[in-house]
């Protein structure tokens, strides 16, 4: 049988997350890395010797202008992002981009817009929808009715880039986004209505979606306890329930007969390895995403109307293709 052609991934920031797709990257048959960009050009340099990149560099062009490139992963500061994508969209590289997609959702729409007409494959890193536990609660509660969602995390730094809501967006933006995503997908339904009390970095939400089905969210950076770990998701439909926990590798079960599950693959355990297999059978297949630039919209917007629930105090509407 003749060789497939390999898709060439090139990174663009040289840290934890960049690593964790290169390292996912060099497992995967028919992917090669690239090249590797980075302000820091011994950052980039690192990453070169440790995933045998043709090149490192410190110029994001260089690798958009790369003709031997066929995609990127934007892996930088979420202030770097929309410049970053609108780049690689006109210069026809494959996204997969690190969440948040972007800070705004005009900043959304505007990489999502560039997207589509350079007809190019474009993902988000919402990688829980990928991870095996996750996707064996969804198959046991398919339809719920009532979800409860967690990230309680061990405080960020005060000086960290991710506060900084120019650079980083601050807590719900930039983490939070994760749990945003997942109550949507685990309920596939559009979130009609959020409210929210608290402040940025400890916040309590409800969200109703257009379904009727409720969620009810704790985004916090106040403490995290080992038991569950960061993220915890129970979702309940009347008669069956699931609980997800462990950084979402366990799962337990209540109301059937299915067995406790455990992610005993530490490849694909959290996801990510996912979100990169499917965006590059994207790429081969010519398919859209399974992780799409509506549900990078969709996220940031959220985000978004909760900072404008704790600030207002009142409920806001959500319109996904329709608020700007």
């Amino acid at each position: 049988m003749p060789r497939v052609k390999p898709v060439r991934i090139a990174c663009i920031g040289c840290g934890f997350i960049g690593r964790r797709h290169l390292e996912n990257a060099v497992a995967m048959e028919g992917v090669e890395v690239a090249a590797v960009a980075d302000l820091n050009p011994a950052a980039a340099e690192t990453f070169q010797r440790d995933f045998g990149a043709r090149y490192a560099t410190s110029e994001p062009r260089r690798v958009l202008e790369d003709p031997e490139t066929d995609a990127v992963i934007i892996a930088t500061h979420h202030d770097s992002h929309t410049p970053l994508a609108l780049a690689a969209a006109a210069a026809g590289k494959h996204i997969l981009i690190e969440k948040p997609m972007a800070l705004s959702v005009e900043e959304c729409r505007r990489i999502s817009a560039a997207a589509k007409a350079a007809r190019i494959a474009l993902t988000v890193n919402f990688k829980f929808r990928m991870a095996p536990a996750v996707q064996a609660a969804k198959r046991f509660v398919p339809r719920p009715v009532a979800t409860f969602g967690q990230l309680a995390m061990n405080r960020m730094p005060d000086g960290i880039w991710v506060r900084d809501p120019v650079r980083g967006g601050g807590l719900i933006l930039a983490t939070a986004c994760h749990v945003l995503d997942m109550i949507y997908w685990l309920n596939q339904s559009e979130p009609v209505r959020v409210y929210a009390e608290g402040r940025d970095d400890a916040a309590a939400v409800t969200v109703r979606f257009a379904n009727g089905a409720i969620a009810s969210l704790l985004l916090a950076d106040a403490g995290e306890n080992p038991f569950p770990g960061k993220w915890l998701h129970e979702i309940f439909d009347g008669c069956r329930s699931a609980v997800l926990y462990d950084h979402f590798r366990q799962v337990r079960f209540a109301g059937g007969d299915a067995a406790a599950f455990i992610a005993n693959n530490g490849l694909r355990a959290d996801g990510t390895y996912g979100v990169l297999e499917d965006f590059v059978c994207a790429i081969r297949t010519g398919r859209e995403p399974s992780i799409t630039a509506r549900d990078g919209i969709r996220a940031t917007l959220l985000a978004l109307k909760i900072h404008e629930a704790l600030r207002s105090g009142r409920p806001q509407e959500v319109h996904v293709d329709g608020d700007d």
